[in-house]
């Protein structure tokens, strides 16, 4: 067991691993940023398609994260 304790995220939170940057906001709200435009700005897939490819491809590459 985690001696770590893990909160239901809220609709809208960022991710934990952009969450830890809150200490400086606007390193947190460019990271976000940059993080939106490179995966999910200029594809003709939707969200979703996206998100299942990147899981595929995590998988296959045996990648815990």
């Amino acid at each position: 067991m985690s001696w770590i304790r893990e909160t239901e995220a809220k609709s809208g939170d960022p991710p934990p691993v952009i969450k830890v940057m809150s200490i400086n906001p606007a390193a947190m709200e460019s990271v976000t940023n940059l993080s939106q435009a490179l995966f999910f700005g200029g594809s003709v897939l939707t969200r979703v398609q996206e998100e299942a490819i990147a899981t595929v491809v995590s998988v296959i590459n045996k990648c815990r994260y």
